[in-house]
């Protein structure tokens, strides 16, 4: 992976030690052109994820190329998440959900982020985006799975998906509510 990105890319100056295949994916802008890369290790390879921007002008967003504006735009945190669901795009993490892009959908999107109530980051920018007014998905206690791919992978329907995602959809004072009973700080 590191030698190929540096064939593209100088983005690596160390001595190329100990690199790992990786599963390439491929980020195109409403044109179709590539515009940045994310390598997701197969194994436990840290970091798992490494994306490489060709354009430093463009937002690391996957599935440019496919939505339609026009309809209910999904937004999860990453690539493989979003081709389950239906006009879906991924941010490559959960940072950059902000973008002017996503800002400029809000009234149209609904966040996904993954179903990890532990994880402060997640708890974090979840309540960010409440805050911002964007619709978010509060997965009820019943799932355990912690993403759109985990969910498949064991034995979910995406027409199950795609309804718990709509019955658990929320905004405003009722995200609020449902956020805090979510979240599980106070367990630790």
């Amino acid at each position: 992976f590191k030698k190929f990105t540096n064939t593209i890319l100088p983005k690596f100056n160390e001595p190329i030690e100990g690199d790992h295949p990786r599963m390439i994916i491929p980020f195109f802008n409403k044109h179709g052109k590539v515009f940045a890369f994310q390598a997701r290790a197969y194994g436990s390879e840290e970091p798992k994820y490494f994306t490489i921007k060709l354009d430093e002008d463009m937002d690391k967003i996957y599935g440019l190329d496919r939505v339609d504006y026009s309809k209910r735009v999904l937004i999860v945190e990453g690539p493989i998440d979003s081709l389950f669901l239906p006009n879906c795009i991924a941010m490559a993490g959960s940072s950059t959900f902000d973008s002017a892009t996503i800002l400029q959908i809000k009234t149209n999107a609904t966040v996904i982020l993954d179903n990890e109530p532990r994880n402060k980051e997640i708890v974090k920018i979840l309540g960010k985006y409440i805050k911002l007014g964007f619709s978010v998905v509060i997965f009820p206690d019943s799932v355990k799975e912690k993403d759109i791919n985990d969910m498949v992978k064991s034995g979910m329907s995406i027409d199950e998906i795609v309804k718990m995602i709509n019955d658990n959809t929320f905004s405003g004072a009722e995200a609020e509510i449902r956020f805090s009973n979510w979240k599980k700080f106070d367990v630790l």
